[in-house]
């Protein structure tokens, strides 16, 4: 489809016009773009609507030999009648304007997620997954969900094949609960050599009294799909002749050990993501606190060697990432403790 009269549009928004307009065979700009200046907000009024208002000055709805017939308030009869056609037609046309409006309010949150992007990947989005997702899009109503869907789309359209068309098929059946016992497991991802994890909680009572995670949760989100049935080892590996170095990243923390020469292997006991649940874990803002970091510290094994942390400020696409000055990860309050009782006894000797 030629694609016209999008002067003074940033490519991510065109492209987002684009998969639009392949996706649903329609393009309008003014209800995509809300914020520019050339555009005006864009608001459809649903049949709803006008029924509501209608039913202000009835008195009674009745239905006889397949037609309608409506009563006023002052005893008028209406006699409005609609034949079963009619009727179907006008049913037809309140779901699909529901749905025309349900594309349009996700359509315009990812746009608005695009709008501060400077470019995106000039690779296409694939048609299959296009269809796939505006088949679904069109029946989400939820706001919550349909802002996930828009961080979908706009993920999507910044680099293709971000989410997988199971991914979408999980996601349409997923409820606003599920949706958000993931955002708490999400909200505490550990990523570390490209695996993506919690901590268990089986030894961690922190993570249940503060952050509220609990077992049916997590075997709800082991039936979903989103992280595996059984603990795992996550291993850090052993140190000979040289140090060793252990970089985690929490959101928009990293916590980096240095091992010292000559230790062991260690290794972290949680609970992995899996592929599915790393594509959403994008749709998530986790902004983990310096009590999670410093439990994160602990399961570490200070005596391992020294850590620290600091604020990400750029993810290199080699993988590297710029951050502050790191500082060290304080002790707990029973770390505190043991580090006091551990000066007591030396004292002594």
């Amino acid at each position: 489809m030629e694609i016209k009269d999008l002067t003074g549009l940033s490519e991510p928004l065109k492209k987002l016009i684009e998969v639009v307009s392949q996706g649903i065979g329609a393009l309008s700009k003014p209800y995509l773009i809300r914020k520019t200046a050339d555009a005006k907000a864009y608001e459809l009024k649903v049949i709803a609507e006008t029924i509501k208002g209608n039913q202000e000055n009835l008195k009674q709805i009745g239905y006889s030999e397949e037609k309608l017939s409506l009563t006023s308030l002052d005893g008028e009869s209406i006699r409005q009648e609609l034949t079963l056609e009619e009727r179907t037609q006008q049913r037809v046309d309140f779901k699909e304007q529901k749905r025309q409006k349900n594309i349009e309010n996700i359509t315009q949150k990812a746009a608005e997620n695009l709008e501060s992007e400077p470019s995106v990947s000039e690779e296409p989005v694939d048609e299959d997954w296009t269809t796939r997702f505006f088949n679904y899009a069109e029946d989400i109503s939820n706001e919550e969900m349909q802002e996930i869907w828009a961080r979908i789309l706009a993920g999507e359209i910044k680099q293709p094949k971000s989410y997988s068309l199971r991914t979408l098929d999980i996601l349409r059946n997923l409820s606003t609960d599920e949706a958000a016992i993931f955002m708490k497991f999400a909200k505490l991802a550990v990523t570390s050599s490209r695996t993506t994890f919690i901590l268990s909680f089986k030894k961690h009572k922190l993570l249940e009294e503060k952050y509220g995670l609990n077992y049916s949760d997590r075997l709800l989100l082991e039936e979903l799909g989103f992280i595996t049935a059984n603990d795992l080892a996550f291993q850090i590996m052993a140190t000979k002749d040289r140090p060793g170095k252990s970089v985690f990243t929490v959101g928009n923390f990293c916590i980096i050990q240095d091992k010292l020469p000559n230790k062991p292997q260690h290794q972290l006991e949680v609970l992995v993501f899996t592929k599915i649940g790393q594509q959403l874990l994008s749709l998530v803002n986790v902004t983990p606190d310096l009590d999670y970091v410093q439990l994160l510290a602990t399961n570490l094994n200070r005596q391992m060697g020294k850590i620290q942390y600091g604020m990400i400020l750029q993810k290199l696409p080699n993988g590297q990432i710029r951050h502050t000055p790191l500082v060290d990860v304080p002790l707990t309050e029973k770390e505190q403790e043991q580090e006091k009782r551990r000066k007591e006894r030396e004292n002594k000797k």
